[in-house]
């Protein structure tokens, strides 16, 4: 079984530059990011940018993910450690975060096969 989430977050106002600086970071530290994957058995983590028409800058965070992976809060690596700054410091609290609905899910039988080879 995976879990397929598209959320959106809003970043706090004052804090758009900061939150390009933690997508930078992500980007500049891209395999030791990817690496942090495993434990949590992400297979599938992007983030998309919206600038919205109501003045405040939005990520969408898109992932798959399989079941029993570690929370990354749980992680002592450095990566994860200084995203959860990234966070605490720019994702809107006040905002409720929207879960958007799946209306469909496909998966190729070669990522379905991979995920069921690493299930456990």
């Amino acid at each position: 079984m995976v879990k397929v989430e598209l959320t959106r977050f809003r970043i706090k106002k004052g804090k758009e530059k900061l939150a390009q600086a933690w997508m930078d970071f992500l980007n500049q530290h891209h395999e030791a990011t990817v690496a942090t994957m495993a434990d949590e058995k992400m297979y599938v983590e992007t983030v998309f940018k919206e600038e919205s028409l109501d003045g405040y800058t939005y990520f969408y965070w898109y992932s798959i993910q399989g079941e029993g992976g570690k929370a990354v809060e749980d992680s002592e690596n450095y990566i994860d450690k200084k995203h959860l700054e990234y966070w605490d410091e720019c994702i809107d609290r006040n905002y409720h975060p929207d879960n958007l609905e799946i209306e469909q899910n496909l998966l190729s039988p070669i990522i379905e096969q991979v995920i069921k080879r690493n299930k456990g």
